[in-house]
């Protein structure tokens, strides 16, 4: 019976070349098997989804799309469930400024177990945890004595009631600025805070909150008027705006206004103006909001790309154009 294997050459060069060859070849299909071994059985990430005439394709030519082999050292190793990586945590470090409140544990015993000899201190150890206080609400109760002459019998001295951040009202400053502070600062709602304070039994209505976020923006009305006018009178602006959800009893749903920034900051070049920055409101994004926010405004400002700045870059503006400086990331 013949054999249908070609006989090998004899010649050591050729016979050194078709080895050459097939340890290649043998490589790439080691290589390939890997890869569809991963795609099967390995993880979900390395996982592919690869039609069957495309792994058709790489299998019957490997001659035009080569396939490095990988090492032997290179392949996955089966992973340990056992070993479990060291959770980070932040064990000390914490900040200076928070004040300290010490606890001294003394032992039970104060005598040595082993000669019951007198013990004196050699050190100590400290470990540092975190705790809080929760928000306390108390009364402040003021009392203002009243002084009567014994001679005249007439004459009653008493000091002057304290002026109130809302006539009438409850609240003190500290107790108007917390809630001001919950609201804008860490967005807590108001009818959410009245739950809050209906929990230790103070029953107010959301509408008496309300009240005492107009007040408290009444008492800082001069200071914000302050605040436009030291950063209307620098030479160089920053403005940008964003939405803003706004609740409307006559919608079902929010509309969205808008609140304008005007900031000045010198630090990055080492200017001498200190930092600042003013925030305006607007019921839309019209171009009449931005007029009027800027009116009296002399200088350079820089925005974005929002065609409503173009008015104020036009010579006819009342007082002067106003020079504009577009944000290098919207010159594309």
């Amino acid at each position: 019976m013949a054999s249908d294997v070609a006989p090998l050459p004899r010649e050591p060069d050729i016979l050194i070349e078709m080895i050459v060859e097939l340890r290649d070849e043998n490589g790439k299909l080691r290589a390939m098997l890997e890869t569809l071994r991963r795609a099967l059985y390995g993880a979900r990430s390395k996982k592919f989804d690869a039609p069957a005439t495309q792994l058709a394709l790489g299998l019957a030519d490997l001659s035009t799309a080569p396939v490095e082999p990988e090492p032997e050292n290179t392949k996955p190793q089966p992973r340990d469930q056992s070993i479990r990586p060291k959770p980070v945590r932040n064990i000390g470090g914490l900040p200076q400024h928070l004040p300290r409140e010490d606890v001294v544990i003394e032992p039970a015993v104060d005598a040595c177990p082993c000669c019951h000899g007198t013990l004196h201190r050699i050190g100590e150890g400290v470990r540092e945890m975190l705790d809080i206080v929760p928000a306390i609400i108390r009364v402040r109760r003021i009392h203002r004595p009243r002084y009567g002459c014994r001679a005249c019998e007439s004459a009653v001295v008493q000091a002057p009631a304290p002026s109130r951040p809302v006539e009438g009202g409850l609240p003190t400053t500290t107790l108007q600025a917390y809630v001001a502070v919950s609201k804008f600062a860490w967005h807590l709602p108001l009818h959410r805070q009245a739950q809050m304070l209906a929990g230790h039994g103070i029953d107010l209505d959301r509408s008496t909150l309300v009240h005492w976020i107009g007040r408290a923006a009444w008492w800082l009305k001069p200071l914000h008027d302050l605040l436009i006018e030291t950063v209307m009178a620098a030479p160089k602006v920053f403005c940008d705006d964003t939405p803003l959800p706004v609740l409307d009893r006559t919608r079902r749903r929010a509309r969205i206004a808008r609140l304008w920034c005007y900031a000045v900051d010198d630090r990055p070049w080492q200017g001498p103006a200190p930092p600042a920055v003013v925030y305006r409101y607007a019921e839309d994004r019209r171009g009449r909001h931005i007029r009027a926010h800027l009116d009296g405004f002399r200088g350079v400002l820089q925005v974005d790309g929002y065609s409503g700045y173009d008015e104020l870059a036009r010579p006819n503006r009342p007082g002067g154009a106003i020079t504009l400086a577009y944000c290098l990331a919207h010159t594309r």
